[in-house]
């Protein structure tokens, strides 16, 4: 912990809230995230010089897109119009059947199981429970791949709304 000179300090109360710097902040969160090779976490293991392994997490960049694109939503769903409302919840809605579905699909695998294949999945961490996707499953990646699209659509209504709230400045160009 670092103790920083407070003789100096200032509270920054010169500097105003803007929303619209607030929704430009995280558009530009969500442009950088999705600009990125959407893949899945993985832990990455090192040896250091005494010989201990060291495990990094590197992140899922699926899950980061989608998290940036939600919170985002949160900054900006005051400004909703019925348009984008509508929009949005139709495409949550798509996302939702299709997680229902590929649970209905998962589950009849399971059903189809025999007991000593269920046996060796528990044992290497693959189990089933109603209503939920289990990670190690491709009906798990299945979807993350879906909501990334679904995600991507979203990021557009958002970018349309703000066409529409005109949070676009003109830039004056002087000869």
């Amino acid at each position: 912990m670092e103790i920083m000179d407070v003789e100096n300090y200032s509270s920054g109360k010169d500097e105003q809230f803007s929303h619209q710097i607030l929704v430009m902040n995280s558009m530009k969160r969500c442009i950088e995230a999705g600009s990125r090779e959407m893949r899945s976490g993985w832990v990455n293991k090192k040896i250091d010089t005494r010989g201990n392994i060291i495990m990094q997490y590197i992140e899922d960049t699926r899950m980061q897109f989608i998290e940036t694109v939600e919170t985002c939503e949160c900054i900006i769903i005051w400004d909703y119009d019925r348009e984008t409302k509508n929009n949005i919840k139709s495409i949550k809605k798509g996302l939702g059947k299709k997680y229902k579905d590929l649970c209905n699909l998962e589950k009849k695998e399971w059903e189809e199981l025999s007991i000593r294949v269920k046996q060796e999945r528990i044992a290497s961490g693959i189990s089933f429970m109603e209503g939920y996707l289990c990670k190690n499953l491709q009906y798990y990646q299945e979807y993350l791949a879906e909501s990334v699209k679904a995600h991507r659509t979203i990021l557009k209504e958002l970018t349309r709304l703000t066409k529409r709230l005109d949070f676009y400045e003109d830039v004056g160009i002087e000869g």
